[in-house]
This record gives structure tokens, C-alpha cells and sequence, in this order.
């Protein structure tokens, strides 16, 4: 991921000029650090409390007791940092955009093949936890299959950031 981050930047002419370090206080460039930053400490807090549980019981706690995957929400955000920090440049906002898009909906099946299994490990205890915290984004309607909720929200905020 990282090598792909460095190579897009890369490429785009600005970053290849010597007065490139202007760009990188540009306020969409900071916003875009700042969520980026925010995401990569969500992660690292629930792989953080994941490894120290052990797979020992189903872990309900911490960041686990806001969504049921924060690791994915967390990559989630870091990512959506990164697109915001690059579309202002890139001319290629549409595909960054998308790009963003299948991510989250990568993420929206792998958690669903996830929840499937820990129904199968855990049963009555994951079908409790299930009900009482939301999928990947802190947020819940009950009325909307969960993984359909993640990707309007994903869709929402890719419209806002047309608009900015």
C-alpha cells in the first residue's frame, strides 16, 4: 500500500517539481493528513486489543464494543485521508473516487464472510453481539441490511468529496 501511495504521488508532475513541498500544506492535503491519522490509530487500537485477547473468547470490548470491525473501519478512514489528500492533484478524481469505493466494498464482503464464521464459532453469544453493535460504521438502521448501509455512507461521503 505504501509503494502504490508513493508511486500515485509520484506521478503526478507537481510532486516531481523542486517547490513541491508547497503543496504539502495545502488545507486538503493537512484534512486529509489529520483523517489519515485518525484512521491508522483506530487500527492500530483494535489490532492492538485484538492480539491481546488471543482468540481466547469473542471480543466485545474496547473498540469492539463501538463496531464489530474496527480494524476495517479503520483502514477504511486511513484510506479515505490518502483519497482526499490526492484528488485535489490528480485529475483523476472520479477513478480515485471509485478506487476508495471497492475498497470499502472489499472490506463490506470480507467482514460479512467474517461475520458468517464467528456465527459458526460463537453462535448465540455473536448473534447477541451482533445485534447490539453496529457493522463497520458507527452508525445503525435497523431497517437496511448492514453491509447496504456501509456502502451508502461510503457513496454520501464520495459525493461530498466531489463537491469540495
Amino acid at each position: 500500500m505504501v509503494f502504490y501511495v508513493f508511486g500515485f504521488f509520484w506521478s503526478i508532475p507537481e510532486f516531481r517539481e523542486p517547490q513541491f513541498y508547497l503543496f504539502l500544506f495545502e488545507p486538503r492535503i493537512m484534512f486529509g493528513r489529520v483523517v489519515a491519522l485518525v484512521g491508522l490509530i483506530i487500527f492500530l487500537t483494535a489490532f492492538i486489543q485484538m492480539l491481546r485477547m488471543r482468540r481466547k473468547r469473542l471480543l466485545t470490548s474496547g473498540l469492539y464494543s463501538v463496531v464489530r470491525h474496527p480494524q476495517y473501519f479503520g483502514i477504511i478512514v486511513m484510506t479515505l485521508g490518502l483519497t482526499i489528500m490526492s484528488i485535489q492533484w490528480s485529475g483523476m478524481e472520479p477513478k480515485v473516487l471509485l478506487m476508495w469505493l471497492i475498497e470499502v466494498l472489499g472490506y463490506c464482503l470480507l467482514a460479512s464472510y467474517e461475520e458468517r464464521c464467528l456465527l459458526n464459532k460463537h453462535g448465540k453469544e455473536y448473534r447477541q453481539y451482533k445485534q447490539k453493535v453496529p457493522f463497520i460504521f458507527p452508525i445503525s438502521v435497523s431497517r437496511m441490511p448492514e453491509p447496504i448501509l456501509t456502502l451508502t455512507v461510503a457513496l454520501i461521503i464520495a459525493a461530498v468529496l466531489t463537491l469540495l
